[in-house]
Protein backbone atom coordinates (compact mmCIF):
# COMPACT_ATOMS: atom_id res chain seq x y z
CA UNK A 1 0.00 0.00 0.00
CA UNK A 2 1.34 3.19 -1.14
CA UNK A 3 1.82 5.92 1.79
CA UNK A 4 -0.03 9.14 1.37
CA UNK A 5 1.32 12.46 0.19
CA UNK A 6 -0.16 15.83 2.15
CA UNK A 7 1.62 18.58 0.87
CA UNK A 8 1.51 21.93 2.78
CA UNK A 9 -0.51 24.30 1.64
CA UNK A 10 1.48 27.16 0.32
CA UNK A 11 3.18 24.22 -1.57
CA UNK A 12 -0.23 23.49 -3.48
CA UNK A 13 -1.11 27.31 -4.34
CA UNK A 14 2.40 27.46 -6.00
CA UNK A 15 1.86 24.92 -7.76
CA UNK A 16 -1.62 25.81 -8.62
CA UNK A 17 0.03 29.47 -9.90
CA UNK A 18 3.28 27.72 -11.93
CA UNK A 19 0.27 25.61 -13.88
CA UNK A 20 -1.88 29.09 -14.67
CA UNK A 21 1.07 30.56 -15.81
CA UNK A 22 2.55 27.94 -18.09
CA UNK A 23 -0.76 28.55 -20.09
CA UNK A 24 0.18 29.29 -23.09
CA UNK A 25 -1.99 30.81 -26.32
CA UNK A 26 -1.97 29.45 -29.97
CA UNK A 27 -1.74 31.52 -32.79
CA UNK A 28 -5.23 31.28 -33.59
CA UNK A 29 -6.03 32.81 -30.22
CA UNK A 30 -3.46 35.85 -31.06
CA UNK A 31 -4.99 36.34 -34.44
CA UNK A 32 -8.63 35.50 -34.09
CA UNK A 33 -10.53 35.80 -37.73
CA UNK A 34 -14.29 35.12 -36.29
CA UNK A 35 -16.67 36.36 -38.95
CA UNK A 36 -18.15 39.79 -37.97
CA UNK A 37 -15.04 40.98 -35.60
CA UNK A 38 -13.96 44.70 -36.05
CA UNK A 39 -11.43 46.57 -35.24
CA UNK A 40 -11.05 50.23 -35.52
CA UNK A 41 -7.11 51.63 -35.27
CA UNK A 42 -6.05 55.07 -35.11
CA UNK A 43 -2.92 55.78 -37.28
CA UNK A 44 0.25 57.42 -37.15
CA UNK A 45 2.23 58.32 -40.05
CA UNK A 46 5.81 59.53 -40.04
CA UNK A 47 7.40 60.77 -43.66
CA UNK A 48 10.15 62.99 -44.52
CA UNK A 49 6.82 65.47 -45.81
CA UNK A 50 5.85 65.35 -41.93
CA UNK A 51 3.19 63.64 -39.71
CA UNK A 52 -0.49 62.43 -40.64
CA UNK A 53 -2.98 60.99 -38.86
CA UNK A 54 -5.23 58.67 -39.67
CA UNK A 55 -8.06 56.13 -39.23
CA UNK A 56 -8.49 52.52 -40.43
CA UNK A 57 -11.37 49.93 -39.71
CA UNK A 58 -10.71 46.15 -40.46
CA UNK A 59 -13.76 43.43 -40.50
CA UNK A 60 -13.53 39.81 -41.05
CA UNK A 61 -16.08 39.40 -43.73
CA UNK A 62 -18.66 36.57 -43.56
CA UNK A 63 -17.97 33.46 -45.39
CA UNK A 64 -19.17 32.94 -48.96
CA UNK A 65 -20.72 29.95 -50.32
CA UNK A 66 -17.80 28.36 -52.27
CA UNK A 67 -15.47 29.56 -50.07
CA UNK A 68 -13.33 26.77 -48.31
CA UNK A 69 -13.81 25.99 -44.68
CA UNK A 70 -10.57 27.17 -44.01
CA UNK A 71 -10.41 30.66 -45.26
CA UNK A 72 -10.52 33.90 -43.68
CA UNK A 73 -11.07 37.30 -45.32
CA UNK A 74 -10.39 40.72 -43.36
CA UNK A 75 -11.17 43.99 -45.16
CA UNK A 76 -9.91 47.37 -44.76
CA UNK A 77 -11.54 50.62 -45.06
CA UNK A 78 -10.28 51.11 -48.05
CA UNK A 79 -11.12 48.33 -49.61
CA UNK A 80 -8.26 46.63 -49.32
CA UNK A 81 -9.21 42.33 -49.35
CA UNK A 82 -6.71 39.99 -47.24
CA UNK A 83 -7.52 36.13 -47.53
CA UNK A 84 -5.93 34.07 -44.73
CA UNK A 85 -5.60 30.07 -44.42
CA UNK A 86 -6.06 28.43 -41.50
CA UNK A 87 -3.66 24.93 -41.03
CA UNK A 88 -1.92 23.09 -38.47
CA UNK A 89 1.55 25.02 -38.82
CA UNK A 90 -0.37 28.28 -38.39
CA UNK A 91 -1.98 31.38 -39.87
CA UNK A 92 -0.93 32.21 -43.69
CA UNK A 93 -1.64 34.76 -45.63
CA UNK A 94 -2.14 33.77 -49.04
CA UNK A 95 -3.79 36.75 -51.26
CA UNK A 96 -4.18 40.63 -51.13
CA UNK A 97 -6.47 41.85 -53.28
CA UNK A 98 -6.10 45.92 -53.30
CA UNK A 99 -8.57 49.00 -54.11
CA UNK A 100 -6.52 49.90 -57.19
CA UNK A 101 -6.15 46.17 -58.54
CA UNK A 102 -6.10 42.86 -57.80
CA UNK A 103 -2.64 41.58 -55.90
CA UNK A 104 -2.69 38.24 -55.65
CA UNK A 105 0.11 36.38 -53.67
CA UNK A 106 0.97 32.90 -55.67
CA UNK A 107 0.96 29.86 -53.85
CA UNK A 108 4.31 29.31 -53.36
CA UNK A 109 4.60 33.03 -51.59
CA UNK A 110 2.39 31.86 -48.59
CA UNK A 111 3.39 34.63 -45.54
CA UNK A 112 3.42 33.41 -42.34
CA UNK A 113 1.16 35.28 -39.89
CA UNK A 114 1.59 33.68 -36.34
CA UNK A 115 3.13 29.75 -35.93
CA UNK A 116 -0.27 27.40 -34.13
CA UNK A 117 1.71 26.70 -31.32
CA UNK A 118 4.01 29.62 -30.21
CA UNK A 119 7.29 30.01 -27.55
CA UNK A 120 9.42 32.56 -26.30
CA UNK A 121 12.35 33.22 -28.65
CA UNK A 122 10.62 31.09 -31.29
CA UNK A 123 11.66 32.75 -35.02
CA UNK A 124 9.96 32.25 -38.30
CA UNK A 125 10.75 34.45 -41.90
CA UNK A 126 8.21 36.81 -43.64
CA UNK A 127 8.69 39.39 -46.27
CA UNK A 128 7.24 42.73 -46.27
CA UNK A 129 6.78 46.19 -48.42
CA UNK A 130 8.14 49.33 -47.49
CA UNK A 131 5.11 51.20 -46.82
CA UNK A 132 6.62 54.98 -45.26
CA UNK A 133 9.94 55.65 -47.23
CA UNK A 134 8.42 58.73 -49.49
CA UNK A 135 9.04 62.10 -49.89
CA UNK A 136 7.57 64.86 -52.51
CA UNK A 137 10.03 67.43 -51.80
CA UNK A 138 11.94 68.75 -54.91
CA UNK A 139 13.05 67.21 -57.40
CA UNK A 140 10.16 65.33 -57.25
CA UNK A 141 6.46 67.30 -58.23
CA UNK A 142 4.50 64.80 -57.01
CA UNK A 143 4.49 61.89 -54.32
CA UNK A 144 7.50 59.45 -54.82
CA UNK A 145 7.31 56.18 -52.39
CA UNK A 146 9.27 53.64 -52.33
CA UNK A 147 7.67 50.20 -52.24
CA UNK A 148 10.67 47.46 -51.99
CA UNK A 149 9.67 44.22 -50.71
CA UNK A 150 12.32 42.80 -48.26
CA UNK A 151 12.23 39.42 -46.39
CA UNK A 152 11.56 40.32 -42.50
CA UNK A 153 12.92 37.74 -39.27
CA UNK A 154 10.61 37.50 -36.93
CA UNK A 155 11.04 36.89 -33.63
CA UNK A 156 8.80 35.78 -30.40
CA UNK A 157 10.55 38.56 -27.62
CA UNK A 158 7.82 38.17 -24.84
CA UNK A 159 4.43 35.78 -23.76
CA UNK A 160 3.52 38.59 -21.44
CA UNK A 161 3.44 42.22 -22.49
CA UNK A 162 1.23 44.52 -20.97
CA UNK A 163 0.50 47.63 -23.44
CA UNK A 164 -1.98 50.71 -23.23
CA UNK A 165 -3.47 51.44 -26.06
CA UNK A 166 -6.90 53.95 -26.41
CA UNK A 167 -8.94 50.96 -26.08
CA UNK A 168 -7.40 50.28 -22.90
CA UNK A 169 -5.02 48.23 -20.96
CA UNK A 170 -3.96 44.53 -22.52
CA UNK A 171 -2.19 42.00 -19.79
CA UNK A 172 0.08 38.75 -21.27
CA UNK A 173 0.44 39.81 -24.81
CA UNK A 174 2.75 38.19 -27.60
CA UNK A 175 4.65 40.52 -28.21
CA UNK A 176 6.68 39.96 -31.91
CA UNK A 177 10.07 41.77 -33.11
CA UNK A 178 11.07 41.58 -36.76
CA UNK A 179 14.13 42.84 -38.94
CA UNK A 180 15.33 43.01 -42.40
CA UNK A 181 17.17 45.03 -45.17
CA UNK A 182 17.82 45.00 -48.39
CA UNK A 183 19.71 46.11 -51.33
CA UNK A 184 17.21 48.06 -54.38
CA UNK A 185 18.37 50.48 -57.15
CA UNK A 186 15.43 53.23 -57.08
CA UNK A 187 16.44 55.26 -59.89
CA UNK A 188 15.04 58.36 -59.98
CA UNK A 189 17.90 60.79 -58.90
CA UNK A 190 18.47 57.96 -55.66
CA UNK A 191 20.34 54.90 -56.86
CA UNK A 192 21.37 52.16 -55.16
CA UNK A 193 20.75 52.27 -51.55
CA UNK A 194 20.30 49.94 -48.23
CA UNK A 195 16.91 49.95 -47.04
CA UNK A 196 16.01 48.31 -42.88
CA UNK A 197 12.63 47.26 -41.11
CA UNK A 198 12.65 46.98 -38.33
CA UNK A 199 8.50 46.32 -36.55
CA UNK A 200 7.15 45.45 -33.11
CA UNK A 201 3.88 44.04 -32.56
CA UNK A 202 1.99 43.55 -29.87
CA UNK A 203 -1.15 40.83 -30.10
CA UNK A 204 -3.92 40.63 -26.89
CA UNK A 205 -5.20 36.72 -26.43
CA UNK A 206 -8.52 36.71 -27.80
CA UNK A 207 -8.91 40.38 -29.50
CA UNK A 208 -5.50 40.07 -31.98
CA UNK A 209 -3.31 43.26 -32.75
CA UNK A 210 -3.44 46.01 -30.30
CA UNK A 211 -0.11 48.22 -30.95
CA UNK A 212 2.19 48.02 -34.26
CA UNK A 213 5.27 49.97 -34.32
CA UNK A 214 7.56 49.80 -37.48
CA UNK A 215 10.39 51.96 -38.25
CA UNK A 216 11.91 52.19 -41.92
CA UNK A 217 15.38 53.60 -42.78
CA UNK A 218 17.18 54.13 -46.09
CA UNK A 219 20.76 55.20 -46.78
CA UNK A 220 19.25 57.62 -49.81
CA UNK A 221 19.46 61.26 -48.45
CA UNK A 222 16.36 61.71 -50.42
CA UNK A 223 14.39 58.74 -48.66
CA UNK A 224 15.84 59.33 -44.82
CA UNK A 225 13.70 57.10 -42.27
CA UNK A 226 9.83 56.81 -41.91
CA UNK A 227 7.47 55.65 -39.02
CA UNK A 228 4.17 54.05 -39.09
CA UNK A 229 2.27 53.59 -34.96
CA UNK A 230 -0.84 51.27 -35.52
CA UNK A 231 -3.17 51.97 -32.13
CA UNK A 232 -6.33 49.99 -31.21
CA UNK A 233 -8.86 52.79 -30.74
CA UNK A 234 -11.92 49.74 -30.47
CA UNK A 235 -13.04 46.51 -31.36
CA UNK A 236 -16.27 44.50 -31.24
CA UNK A 237 -17.22 40.27 -32.05
CA UNK A 238 -20.58 39.17 -32.96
Amino acid sequence: MCASITLPRVTVLLLLTLSACQVHHGGNDYFPLTPGMQWQYRIERTTMDGVRHLRDLIEVSPPTPEQAADLRQRVTLDGQRFTYQLTDAGIYRIGVQRSHGPAPLAQTEQLLVLPATLALDQQWQGRSLTAVLESSAPPWESLFRVQVPVEIHYRVTSLNADITTPAGTFDHCLLVSGRGSTTADFGNGIGTTEVEIISHEWYAPERGLVRMERHERSTAKALRAGTLVMELDHWSRP
